[in-house]
């Protein structure tokens, strides 16, 4: 099997990025106020509390799965042993997931006030088991994943404007959002078939159980300061304080979800890389993700957290006020999310040093715990902010001292402080459109167009050349 262009698959994967957000930043609007803050916080809060136990259905095997996929994939035989081997163990965790999710919709009197949604949401715990995106991502077929989510996607969107039209629609709203997995779900096993064979006997496996407890059991202590924090926010602060901190959350996600992106298409190629013992290609490639990560992330967290009020309120409307302070809060962490992004993806996983990822877990999940009880009773989405930043903090910490004391990589402060330098006059500009241009929009424009500009010519000034980093050269480049 010939080598993808990392190039390529960038690509892609940048389409489906900017595709999903363009599809957040035309519906969100619109849903926000039709359904208001509190029918967004109700959704918000069911649907996180499905994701969290979607972690248990899945635990590691969304990693698991790239990772292995990744190793064996120019070998037919094999592939087919690993993905039967992993399907059925994901099938296995699922329905004992289901099983307690049940139970728990009928003990819990907040699960049963709102039980209608949650045996919605059932559909979407067990159609995940069938999505196996891990092992298209594990064969870097990006193409038919970007094209197959457009197309849902828009079948989505279309959905929302022609369905949803007043608060009493949450429900259906909802239900838009379970279709979506199902859809995706049944295509993918579908098409598949094109290039593994079930073997019925390996699905009933345990070869691969220990390592998917530990990358799952990873998982769910990162979920302590991501799917836990809105669901432990739900119960003391109510439903309009998590429609406060999920607004904030929003544009920290598409962030995030930009890093994820790039992390996703590396996963499987450092995988390749390590398995076959290039060394060399593989520092190369952790440098170019490291100058990548810093150029984006500072100038999108300095220009969000100047921006924020004309954000939220272009996003969300009036009467989300609320949510401009956690939003401040929130978005310093995604330095943090982008360097361990490239360490816990890029570096420990094709490495398998999966027992680092689980001490920085743990330790994470420990702190926003205590936080969490603390802080986010008093301060509610204000808290729930903090409670993201501090544990995103430690646990990249945590991994730059292992990868240093390893050498695994080489870190130079001189990349922060140029991408800082580039980003501080596109910031001022941000700044002084926040105080100086009262209408939201105007300012959010003047802002974004004209910090982008300055932010370019900046790179270009120091040399930064984004598109030299994105290329597939094998020279060696020192971060």
């Amino acid at each position: 099997m010939s080598e993808p262009s990392i190039k390529r698959n960038f690509a892609y994967k940048s389409i489906l990025t900017v595709s999903s957000y363009l599809m957040g930043f035309l519906t969100f609007p619109y849903i926000s106020r039709v359904l208001g803050v509190d029918g967004i916080g109700l959704v918000s809060f069911v649907d996180n509390t499905i994701n969290y136990f979607l972690l248990f259905a899945t635990m590691g095997i969304g990693t698991l799965g790239v990772r292995e996929i990744a190793a064996v994939r120019e070998n037919r035989d094999q592939c087919n042993s690993v993905f039967s081997n992993i399907l059925g163990m994901n099938v296995g965790f699922t329905f004992l997931t289901l099983l307690v999710f049940f139970v728990c919709i009928f003990l819990i009197p907040s699960f049963r006030q709102y039980e209608n949604l949650f045996y919605i949401g059932s559909a979407k715990i067990l159609f995940t088991a069938f999505l196996v995106e891990w092992f298209f991502t594990g064969i870097e077929n990006f193409r038919y994943i970007t094209l197959r989510s457009l197309f849902v996607k828009l079948l989505y969107i279309i959905a929302v404007f022609v369905l949803i039209h007043s608060k009493e629609d949450y429900q259906l709203y909802f239900v838009l959002t379970v279709v979506v997995v199902v859809i995706n779900a049944v295509v993918n096993m579908i098409y598949v078939r094109k290039f593994v064979k079930i073997r019925i006997v390996e699905l009933l496996s345990k070869r691969y159980v220990k390592q998917n407890l530990s990358l799952g059991i990873y998982a769910l202590m990162t979920s302590m300061y991501l799917t836990f924090n809105v669901m432990f926010l739900g119960f003391v602060g109510g439903n309009v304080e998590v429609g406060y901190y999920t607004t904030a959350f929003k544009l920290y996600s598409v962030i995030l979800a930009g890093f994820t992106a790039f992390t996703n298409v590396m996963l499987p190629r450092m995988s390749f890389l390590v398995a076959n013992g290039e060394k060399d290609r593989f520092q190369f490639l952790i440098n170019k993700s490291f100058n990548l990560m810093s150029l984006f992330s500072i100038p999108l967290i300095l220009c969000s957290m100047a921006l924020a009020p004309q954000i939220i309120y272009v996003l969300s409307g009036t009467g989300y006020e609320g949510a401009i302070l956690p939003m401040r809060i929130i978005m310093p962490a995604a330095l943090f999310v982008g360097i361990a992004q490239v360490l816990a993806i890029q570096v420990l996983t094709p490495m398998k040093r999966d027992k680092i990822l689980l001490l920085a877990s743990v330790l994470g999940a420990l702190i926003s715990l205590l936080i969490n009880i603390i802080v986010v009773p008093l301060l509610h989405s204000v808290g729930s902010a903090i409670v993201l930043l501090v544990a995103e903090c430690t646990v990249t910490s945590i991994y730059v001292v292992f990868v240093i004391r390893r050498k695994y990589v080489r870190f130079r402060l001189k990349v922060l402080a140029e991408s800082l330098f580039c980003a501080l006059p596109s910031a001022m500009i941000c700044l002084l459109c926040n105080l100086l241009v009262s209408n939201n929009y105007l300012s959010l424009s003047i802002g974004v167009i004209l910090g982008g500009v300055i932010w370019f010519v900046m790179c270009k000034l120091t040399k930064r050349d984004v598109i030299y980093m994105i290329g597939n050269s094998k020279k060696q480049v020192q971060v």
